[in-house]
């Protein structure tokens, strides 16, 4: 996101001209955390859970990006309800239209009103970086699948 470099100004002025001022200024704060996590990757999250005896339920994915983990649910899980939330405005909207049947919130996490004890399984690949975690004892406390791998 630097308009200043030569080496980049066409995509950089593509980038401006495709995007509204805000969605730019959303893009271009998330450019050093958002990543997609690779299908190879969610299948293996998602075989562990099966393998944990996680079949049906509701499932947050709290970091959900374009909805990849919506999209690759295995079939043993096809009757579970998803919710995910993205803070990224561009990125909220595309997976709230790939995933219609879902409820996708676009905002920050610690900005939900998710329902206490209500959640089955959190699952996702958030990302990664030197940030405060608000909420994030509450959070787990909600999950009971967090609950169950402790005691275990």
């Amino acid at each position: 996101f630097d308009g200043e470099n030569p080496q980049w100004a066409e995509e950089f002025a593509a980038l401006k001209g495709l995007l509204s001022p805000e969605e730019y200024d959303a893009a271009k704060a998330t450019t050093l955390n958002a990543h997609y996590t690779s299908p190879t990757v969610i299948k293996a999250i998602y075989q562990a859970v099966e393998n944990m005896g996680f079949r049906t339920g509701n499932i947050l994915e709290p970091s959900c990006g374009i909805g990849n983990f919506f999209g690759l649910v295995p079939e043993s899980m096809k009757d579970s309800h998803l919710y995910g939330v993205e803070l990224d405005p561009l990125t909220g909207r595309i997976a709230q239209q790939l995933y219609q049947q879902n409820s996708i919130a676009v905002q920050g996490f610690e900005n939900t009103e998710l329902p206490d004890s209500f959640f089955d399984l959190a699952i996702g690949n958030v990302p990664f970086g030197s940030y405060s975690l608000h909420h994030i004892f509450y959070f787990l406390d909600q999950i009971s699948i967090f609950k169950i791998c402790a005691i275990s």
